[in-house]
């Protein structure tokens, strides 16, 4: 086996190590007839002394180009910091930085640590990377970030103002539902052609409908005020007359892009060359009332904003990433309200048991989905119909997304004497009907919602996982009792965001796709759009979530107690009747709703 066909990092640190002459091809070769995988490998070489981690440090950065960062100056992105759960983070002491088209990159302080990075990444479904930090650094960053028990972030820079509001909690997420796609210029388009590199205005005039404002990123060139405050004026006023939910200007190399998050998915908007960006989030900053906040420290605010005839609230988060200066400004009504159930795209079958849980239930109505599945806006539609319909609702979140005037709503921000887990011990005694978390991080949150549940209390919480049964099984290895885990849960939601078709350009045709996705009728016609000034030529106006309603029935809660693996877990749901999401998502296909090449984007079929 030719170490340079190894594609797992462990096996691409053992080819460098090689060709640093640190080791021979024999020493690796005996080394992995001795282990299970390269990972182990690699740990056994430094063991046995064949290589020092001094040097090993060395060929990470000389050899395979692994950069090195002062953690003091850096802020990791929320999103990644959901990703790796605290107890994985302070067990394998690695800080999850950011997260970009599935690859999510940590920093590590042992060199050594490299090797453990594809088993951490199987483990928690994605692609890993790393960079290098000072083992204290790494270690201090660890417990500023998931302090104790408690996974929180770092707290901004808070400021005062009669019209801005600022906290490091009041982080809104609206609709953030995919990875980061951007593709470069000279990508395949659908039909497999290859583009040309385009201009600005190419980018921006392919892109917006006809009639919507455009912008012209060339007069960044100088670092004019005025223009610059009509240029921040004009990306805004584009961004809502296409209906973005949130604005991206992300660095990356040479360059930056402005990027628009639309129905869930992120679009290029423009891009220019990095030294160009600064004035551009100057003036965003300056926009929001936040000129001379230093560009080093993570900022956070909000404020409120009329711009095509709409009252809107703009959030802007700031933070510096390896690249350069990362600015994401979210945008949403000034006063929205939660959609229900059905209006998400929840069938009417499985609507009815979710209200009627929400109605007279009792135990743990757990919602899983990733980061960007969007389980925040199903919580809140349960608690906006637990509140229509008179119960008494307290909810512990760590962002509010929606304001609903008949729930207590407890805001837990960084740097807080109480954590998340002691907000939700103290509701336990208001006298509450439903006790509600937006996110169960540790094993003490898992712990008081079964406690909660015991008490004859329902419990709305989400989890961050890829299905309902991998949740589930998630926080059995987070350490929650298996025996009590198994009792507390009566119903489970596992759900993703998909896109959905363009009614003036959807056209109907027979996929290739449907051959590999199961249950399918292969045979079966679908609709897909194909691009029209109406959806900016992307075939996709609006979204909707594909679910699955799992009844944690007795072999359900059977295979949960006796600590079964995800496959003994699986084969008891679908026993129990769960329809997947899979089967939600065929739903959808065949009213003509979504498109078979986004089902299988969002699931990701097997070849």
């Amino acid at each position: 086996m030719q170490m340079s066909e190894l594609s797992t990092i462990a096996a691409r640190v053992l080819d460098a190590l090689v060709g640093a002459s640190l080791v021979t091809a024999d020493q690796v070769a005996s080394a992995l007839a001795d282990a299970p995988d390269e990972g182990q490998a690699g740990r056994a070489l430094v063991d046995r002394g064949l290589v020092r981690p001094d040097q090993l440090a060395n060929a990470l950065e000389v050899e395979l180009g692994f950069p090195r960062v002062d953690l003091a100056s850096y802020a990791p992105d929320d999103e990644a910091l959901e990703i790796v759960p605290a107890a994985v983070a302070h067990s394998r002491a690695i800080l999850p930085l950011f997260e970009i088209e599935g690859t999510l990159t940590v920093a590590i302080g042992d060199p050594v640590d490299v090797f453990i990075l594809d088993a951490v990444g199987a483990e928690l479904g994605v692609s890993m990377d790393a960079v290098l930090a000072e083992p204290d650094a790494v270690r201090a960053a660890i417990e500023q970030y998931f302090p104790g028990t408690e996974g929180a972030v770092s707290p901004a820079v808070e400021l005062q103002s009669d019209e801005i509001e600022i906290s490091a909690g009041d982080f809104f997420e609206l609709g953030d539902e995919t990875p980061l796609v951007i593709e470069a210029p000279g990508a395949e388009d659908a039909e497999g052609s290859q583009r040309a590199p385009q201009t600005v205005e190419q980018v921006v005039a392919a892109i917006a409908p006809a009639g919507a404002p455009t912008v012209d990123l060339d007069v960044l060139a100088v670092a004019d005020e005025r223009k610059v405050a009509v240029l921040v004026s004009d990306i805004l006023e584009l961004a809502v007359s296409r209906g973005a939910s949130r604005i991206h200007l992300l660095p990356y190399k040479t360059d930056f892009f402005l990027v628009f998050r639309l129905k869930g998915r992120l679009e290029k908007i423009a891009s220019a060359p990095l030294s160009m960006q600064l004035p551009l989030i100057e003036g965003f900053k300056s926009y929001a009332k936040l000129g001379g906040v230093s560009s080093g420290r993570p900022v956070l605010g909000r404020i409120h904003a009329e711009i095509g005839g709409k009252s809107l609230v703009l959030t802007l988060s700031s933070v510096l990433t390896l690249s350069g200066q990362r600015l994401v400004i979210s945008i949403s009504p000034a006063k929205p309200q939660p959609r229900s159930l059905p209006e998400l795209g929840m069938a009417e079958a499985e609507s009815r048991a979710l209200y009627a849980m929400v109605e007279r239930g009792r135990g743990i109505l757990l919602i899983a989905a990733p980061v960007t599945g969007g389980r925040s806006t199903t919580y809140y539609s349960l608690l906006h119909h637990a509140a229509q319909v008179g119960k008494t609702v307290y909810s512990v979140e760590r962002s509010i997304e929606y304001e609903i005037p008949a729930v207590a709503q407890v805001l837990v921000s960084p740097g807080q004497p109480i954590n998340a887990s002691g907000y939700f011990a103290a509701g336990m005694r208001q006298d509450t009907d439903v006790m509600a978390i937006d996110s169960l991080q540790t094993v003490e949150d898992v712990h008081l919602a079964i406690e909660a549940a015991g008490m004859g209390k329902l419990v709305v919480a989400t989890f961050a996982g890829g299905d309902i049964v991998s949740a589930v099984r998630r926080m059995l290895d987070l350490g929650a009792e298996p025996v009590s885990l198994s009792s507390a849960l009566t119903l489970g939601v596992g759900q993703r965001v998909v896109r959905t078709n363009c009614p003036n350009c959807s056209v109907e045709e027979r996929s290739p796709l449907l051959a590999r996705i199961p249950g399918a009728d292969a045979a079966m016609s679908a609709r897909r759009g194909t691009g029209c000034p109406n959806c900016g030529k992307s075939g996709y106006v609006g979204a909707t979530g594909v679910f699955e309603v799992l009844p944690f029935t007795e072999p359900v809660r059977a295979a949960i107690g006796r600590g079964g693996s995800v496959a003994d877990i699986e084969m008891a749901a679908r026993a129990s009747g769960m329809r997947s999401m899979v089967a939600s998502g065929l739903a959808k296909v065949k009213e003509g709703t979504v498109s078979p090449e986004e089902l299988d984007r969002v699931l990701r079929f097997a070849q």
